[in-house]
Parts: structure tokens; C-alpha cells; sequence
């Protein structure tokens, strides 16, 4: 049976209009969809969550450092980066695991795909 002759008769049996059959279809195909990837944008959310609390600590520690680095200059002193490798490294770790993670769940989808 063509899909015409089926909207057809399900029109004169039901008096359903082919557009109200396609929205039905669509917003079940879509709660559907939904349902299946809520998962998804719950962990893509978390992680963003994550990144932005990150680059809140980056820039809390860059205007820290800048505010030292003025001040020591304003004594005198001269300040090397060098001398701040020490307070990056838990920036740079918590950075690693986030990336580390991102691809885990990145090459797990592509798994499944």
C-alpha cells in the first residue's frame, strides 16, 4: 500500500490530517531521542561545568600571579615564569584529566557507532 492511499484511508476511517500524523510522529521521535540521549548531555554538561570551574581557577591564579609579579617589581625584584611552574602544576594536571576523560567518553562513542 502507497503512503498516500494509506494517509488516505486513515483520514476517512480516523478524520486524521497527514500534517497532525507527521507532528505525532515527530514529537514522539523526539521524546524518543531525547530519552536516548539524556545521558549524553547530562556527562556533556558536567564537563562543561568542569572546564568552566577550571578556567575560573586559571583565571584566579593569573591575577594572582599578575598582582604578585606587580607588586615584586614594585620592590624591585625581578620575577621569572620559572618561578611559578610550581603553582601550575595541579592547574595542568586537573587539565590532563579532564582531556583524558573527554576522549575515554569520545572514543567510546565512536565505539558504539
Amino acid at each position: 500500500m502507497g503512503m498516500e492511499k494509506f494517509y488516505r484511508t486513515v483520514r476517512k476511517k480516523f478524520g486524521v490530517e497527514k500534517d497532525q500524523l507527521k507532528n505525532e510522529l515527530k514529537e514522539e521521535v523526539t521524546e524518543e531521542l531525547r530519552e536516548e540521549f539524556i545521558e549524553e548531555i547530562s556527562y556533556i554538561e558536567a564537563q562543561m561545568k568542569e572546564y568552566e570551574q577550571f578556567v575560573a581557577e586559571v583565571n584566579h591564579l593569573m591575577s594572582k600571579m599578575r598582582k604578585n609579579r606587580i607588586h615584586q617589581k614594585s620592590k624591585g625584584k625581578q620575577i621569572k615564569m620559572d618561578q611559578f611552574e610550581d603553582d601550575l602544576e595541579p592547574l595542568k594536571s586537573k587539565l590532563q584529566e579532564l582531556e583524558e576523560s573527554m576522549q575515554k567518553r569520545l572514543d567510546e562513542q565512536q565505539a558504539y557507532s
